[in-house]
């Protein structure tokens, strides 16, 4: 299975020249502030380089599994970076385990779909974009005319309530895309769970990692 797993990525990683979901995005950059330390966030503000992308690749505004993704250079393991990676999904207890599509890009939430393992708890972490944002339709060049963008980072608890743990807000576009990979990239002592799917991820991000042009 987990053979199968990675061939199948790397496969669609060689047809498409990059990665083999969510190929094509728009760069922003801004800063990340913890208010909250229910995950090992930087102690103060912290620069990000963030993605926002189509999962399916889907043209213009059609609706698509929205991504973001995030890296926060420096507060990974012995001193790496620690991406994060969120995709529009729902917000309760099954819903934010299922990516969703999405018309806009400042609409529903974001959901890690997998929960981290922190010591003996289970996170999830989501996204949404501040009260008041305005709309902005599910195309790359809409959300690359529309920053600065600021989002509300949340963790979720098993018993289904989320909190507010960080604030994201992302004020320029352009440069290049780092190679988000959240199973390497994480802190120390911040794992991902169940143990299946883990194996499971882990070969697909391999596989799309190996298929994608040096």
């Amino acid at each position: 299975m987990a053979g199968l797993v990675s061939t199948g990525f790397r496969g669609l990683a060689a047809l498409r020249r990059a990665p083999a979901f969510h190929p094509g995005g728009v760069v922003l950059r801004g800063e990340l502030r913890p208010v909250a330390d229910d995950l090992p966030w930087p102690r103060a503000s912290a620069p990000v380089v963030a993605r926002l992308s189509k999962g399916a690749g889907t043209p213009g505004r059609l609706p698509d599994a929205l991504g973001l993704a995030v890296r926060i250079p420096g507060a990974g393991r012995d001193g790496g970076p620690w991406d994060i990676t969120l995709t529009t999904a729902g917000s309760g207890h099954l819903g934010r385990l299922l990516p969703r599509p999405a018309a806009a890009w400042t609409r529903g939430a974001y959901s890690s779909l997998v929960p981290y393992r922190r010591a003996d708890r289970l996170v999830w972490l989501g996204a949404w974009a501040e009260a008041g944002s305005p709309r902005v339709e599910a195309s790359l060049e809409a959300v690359r005319a529309a920053a600065p963008l600021r989002f509300v980072l949340r963790t979720g608890r098993e018993d289904g309530r989320w909190c507010d743990s960080a604030v994201l807000t992302l004020t320029e576009t352009g440069g290049d895309a780092p190679s988000f990979d959240p199973m390497l990239n994480r802190p120390e002592g911040l794992g991902f769970a169940p143990e299946w799917l883990v194996r499971v991820r882990e070969r697909a991000y391999a596989g799309s990692r190996a298929g994608r042009p040096s």
